[in-house]
């Protein structure tokens, strides 16, 4: 049995699947609603506008690491304030966002999340 694998359920999307001591833990990637999608490049299939934009700008965090360049500390964790009270927010009715807002919010989620990785990995070197 393989330790991870991932299967496409057609109400779901995609599923992660860790076989850990013959369990089977499943991890969704999106909720995939259609009103919370950016419709292009068949991209709406699979995600949604903020978890699109968490890929995108944990990409370009990832490419920035690589290039040598750090943000501070500081900055990466202020990166992801703006999602998480957006989807506070959200989930408690006050407000309902737009996929504009959702997009740039995880894009700077996934741009300071790249960062606070980065920022402990070599703490840890």
């Amino acid at each position: 049995m393989k330790l991870i694998k991932i299967e496409w359920d057609d109400n779901i999307g995609p599923i992660l699947f860790l076989n850990i001591r013959n369990r089977k833990f499943g991890f969704c990637f999106c909720h995939r609603r259609k009103d919370r999608t950016i419709w292009f490049f068949g991209l709406e299939r699979i995600f949604c506008s903020r978890c699109l934009g968490i890929i995108i700008g944990g990409t370009l965090g990832i490419l920035i690491s690589l290039l040598g360049f750090r943000f501070d500390a500081l900055l990466s964790l202020v990166l992801l304030i703006p999602l998480i009270i957006d989807g506070m927010s959200q989930a408690e009715g006050k407000r309902e966002s737009t996929n504009l807002i959702r997009f740039g919010t995880g894009f700077l989620f996934g741009l300071g999340l790249q960062s606070v990785v980065g920022t402990i990995v070599s703490m840890l070197r």
